[in-house]
């Protein structure tokens, strides 16, 4: 066992992965110049290069940004001082495929996906889908900094990702997300709607190994850490399936239960593991936990104000799509939400900070002062907490007073 594990976290089967997908590396020392050419490149475009793109290939060797010659070159870092790694892509397709596989498990594919759901698909679905995304993210960033298992190694892997580097690798928790979130999706909709069973359990099988091969391509995670990452959501998925109903009734019911879960969220927040350096892990939690609590919030709103409404009749339902005004109204939802979504983040992000800093005689222009936790934990704490009350609540009633709510938008007990 201790052998296979030592093989799955070998830095030269994910340069050997990225090597099969065209990711070309040539590691040298500081001491030659970067504004030399690293490789001479036999062209595969008959095409000869201008001088406008000479210029910008040297601008880009000399500042580590990315070019769109052919084959692309990138100048990426290395987890030694003393070295550079000149990298060529000869493939792009896959550079841009398996890109995009990994912004599945960003900010910007959350902030399209939930209040997609809420506002388009389904509200019950979509707090039980996010409650359990809280509680994977939580798990896997502090499994993270608790153990300080480091990423592959470069050389030999090169590393295509700069937004995690100063982040630990084991589990991924973009493995986690990618297995946990779909499975989460297809169980809470297999038990509420008739859908094809085989057809969905290939979609969560596809989503689930683009993203995670995404990790491997880009050099941010070992195979190990892939596969824990996926075994380790179907744990947590074994362990929290059974109760999240229970916890959804209770969330929605109970008198006190938005004071006992905005307060539990911010202790699950403060009481993060201490990281030896900082890194974004802390500050994505809280902002996944920040946008879970305020989804939670947000539904217990509706439910109280009698605007949830249990189905006429049980489960199973069939799904009806649609008709083109529909899918107009849909557009219209989503464009007008996203926009309030983005005013609101921006508000509440510049009103904390100054304000925050204001009371801790911080200055808020200094990048530095976001990284204390004093500053970070609350900053984004209660900026993507109010996101989660508005797309949860703010947003769908508004939606209601103009008209425009979605079929069954609020049957959604």
């Amino acid at each position: 066992m201790h052998d296979l594990i030592n093989y799955l976290n070998s830095p030269h089967l994910v340069a050997a992965f990225q090597n099969i997908f065209g990711i070309e590396p040539i590691f040298e020392t500081k001491s030659k110049s970067v504004d030399e050419p690293a490789l001479k490149i036999k062209k595969r475009s008959p095409l000869k290069k201008s001088q406008n793109d000479d210029k910008n290939d040297e601008k880009c060797q000399k500042n580590h940004k990315r070019t769109f010659s052919n084959p692309k070159k990138l100048v990426n870092i290395t987890d030694h001082n003393h070295l550079i790694a000149n990298t060529l892509i000869h493939n792009r397709f896959w550079y841009y495929f398996f890109h995009l596989g990994a912004a599945m498990g960003n900010e910007i594919f959350y902030c399209l996906f939930f209040p997609f759901w809420f506002w388009n698909v389904d509200g019950a679905i979509a707090r039980k889908v996010a409650f359990m995304w809280g509680i994977f993210m939580y798990v896997g960033q502090a499994t993270k900094d608790i153990l300080c298992m480091p990423r592959p190694a470069s050389p030999p892997v090169v590393k295509l990702e700069e937004r995690y580097l100063a982040e630990y690798g084991f589990p991924s928790t973009h493995a986690m997300v990618s297995a946990g979130l779909p499975i989460s999706v297809l169980v809470l909709s297999y038990s509420r709607y008739n859908i094809d069973l085989h057809i969905s359990i290939g979609i969560v099988v596809a989503f689930c190994s683009w993203v995670s091969c995404s990790r491997l391509y880009l050099g941010m995670h070992s195979i190990l850490d892939v596969v824990a990452g996926v075994l380790y959501s179907i744990l947590v998925l074994m362990v929290m399936i059974p109760i999240l109903e229970p916890i959804d009734h209770f969330i929605l019911e109970f008198n006190y239960s938005p004071l006992i879960v905005f307060t539990v969220g911010y202790l699950l927040c403060h009481f993060y593991p201490s990281v030896r350096q900082w890194s974004t892990a802390r500050g994505d939690t809280v902002i996944i936990i920040g946008s879970v609590i305020g989804f939670s919030i947000g539904s217990y709103l509706n439910n109280k104000l009698g605007l949830l409404h249990k189905p006429d009749e049980p489960p199973l339902y069939d799904i009806h799509f649609p008709n083109a005004f529909g899918y107009f109204l849909g557009v219209l939802r989503t464009i007008l939400g996203l926009l309030l979504v983005l005013c609101t983040r921006q508000l509440f992000k510049n009103f904390l900070l100054k304000f925050l800093c204001f009371i801790c005689k911080l200055d808020h222009k200094n990048p530095d002062s976001k990284k204390q936790k004093k500053i970070e934990l609350p900053y984004y704490y209660l900026t993507y907490f109010a996101l989660g009350v508005n797309i949860a609540f703010t947003f769908p009633f508004l939606f209601r007073l103009l008209g425009i709510e979605r079929d069954y938008s609020f049957t959604e007990l």
